[in-house]
């Protein structure tokens, strides 16, 4: 039953079962997801580079330990994000029906209620993503602008376009950028343009992109195989080893205001590697206390005078970008 008269009711296992709206940055894999069982977050930073491993005789001691190093601590609170949404009479009044039919109907609306939250939750989660690999900040309203090169010391790298110059040199002198400043134990598997508006119309006006795709398709793109849905509404293509993909997605806040993550004459180069985490908290009622995250939670509640039904769900979400420093924001 997906209401339960007067009873608040855990719609976790229902929301759950809505399927997730593929998006593009969320679907690159620059953060992993990671479930805790707290409210903040307490890690360590260190400067982890790769490295190769010393070989050894079979069944000795092994050479291969790690030295003391002196790491920063770092704690941050995960901010809390839901949705309330209440169903009442003028919602159902089309419903014809008596008994289990009414209860049937309700029991609709509570389920399309929860898709549509479901909804707006994937689309903040992938807003919470871009401003993070892009700017690297979130912006809450209870734990102010949490900014990792202020929290962690490390400034994104920047580079000019110049779109009169040969393309190859200039995507070479970024991702040499990208690649000094990730820190990560594996290696970048290509690197990522994404360009606004502006940028991306200079960079396909330039000659060496002209006569590197003179009569080719740019649907024909790995990385847009590789995306499928994800990709299916973005414009990309491939220059040697970085895809280069026009991006002007914008995101409404409950204020109205518009975030363009990238501007229009601007671009972020950042490499195909995994660059920081996604926590998602525990639920935040009492029955959440000493249990572990998970990326959303939901329940309903009849009133009790049978007025409406309240229908509300949360997610509880902090994306790091522990690599910042391997971001190149490019300008004209």
């Amino acid at each position: 039953m997906i209401v339960d008269n007067y009873k608040v009711q855990d719609q976790t296992s229902a929301i759950e079962k809505v399927e997730t709206i593929p998006s593009l940055i969320s679907s690159m894999g620059f953060f992993r997801d990671t479930p805790v069982a707290s409210d903040s977050i307490t890690f360590d930073v260190r400067e982890n580079t790769l490295s190769v491993l010393d070989d050894s005789k079979r069944n000795t001691r092994t050479t291969n330990t790690m030295d003391s190093r002196d790491f920063a601590m770092h704690t941050l609170a995960i901010p809390h994000y839901s949705i309330e949404e209440s169903i009442g009479r003028n919602q159902l009044a089309g419903i014809r029906g008596f008994g289990k039919e009414t209860e049937k109907a309700i029991n609709m609306k509570v389920a399309e209620e929860l898709v549509r939250q479901s909804e707006r939750h994937d689309n903040h989660e992938e807003y919470l993503k871009a401003l993070m690999l892009f700017k690297g900040q979130v912006d809450t309203n209870y734990h102010g602008l949490i900014d990792v090169a202020t929290e962690f010391g490390v400034a994104q790298q920047t580079y000019t376009f110049l779109p009169n110059d040969p393309i190859a040199n200039q995507l070479l002198t970024m991702t040499r950028k990208a690649k000094d400043g990730l820190k990560t134990g594996s290696r970048a598997r290509g690197y990522v343009l994404f360009a606004g508006v502006t940028l991306f119309a200079q960079i396909m006006d330039n000659d060496d992109v002209k006569a590197a795709f003179s009569g080719a398709s740019y649907g024909n793109n790995p990385l847009l195989n590789e995306l499928g849905v994800a990709g299916a509404g973005y414009t990309m293509f491939r220059m040697g080893n970085v895809d280069i993909v026009l991006y002007d997605d914008e995101f409404t806040t409950p204020d109205g205001t518009v975030v363009k993550p990238v501007g229009d004459a601007e671009g972020v180069l950042v490499p195909r590697a995994e660059l920081g985490e996604a926590f998602f908290g525990p639920v935040s009622k009492l029955s959440g206390v000493g249990t572990l995250g998970a990326k959303r939670f939901a329940s309903s509640y009849r009133d009790p005078k049978d007025r409406y039904i309240d229908v509300d769900s949360e997610q509880n979400t902090l994306v790091v970008n522990k690599h910042f420093g391997a971001t190149v924001k490019i300008t004209l």
